[in-house]
């Protein structure tokens, strides 16, 4: 017996193609502390910018808010961290396509 996932689209047509395939449009090297840069990447029309994180070099006090909008990320500092902001260790941004 097989075990597994399996989805299909609304016309039966099946869809689960494993791990989502992404196009890195950029690396981005934060230092510990850093709360602010903005950064823009050439994209084609469609698309968006997403992103994720990196290992860090370990949590430290201050806080920072990471937004994806279009084409451009936006770090700004933040007073905790939680849902939408992230500790300000050393890592990487790694930004990625999305369809938008």
């Amino acid at each position: 017996m097989a075990y597994g996932i399996s989805t299909w689209d609304e016309s039966g047509v099946y869809n689960n193609y494993g791990i989502k395939p992404v196009s890195v449009v950029g690396i981005v090297s934060l230092s510990a502390g850093q709360t602010s840069g903005s950064y823009s990447f050439t994209i084609p029309s469609g698309y968006k910018v997403g992103f994720t994180l990196s290992l860090d070099q370990g949590a430290v006090g201050v806080g920072r808010r990471i937004v994806a909008s279009g084409n451009t990320m936006t770090i700004s500092a933040a007073s905790s961290t939680g849902v939408g902001n992230y500790a300000a260790s050393e890592c990487e941004l790694i930004v990625f396509l999305e369809n938008a």
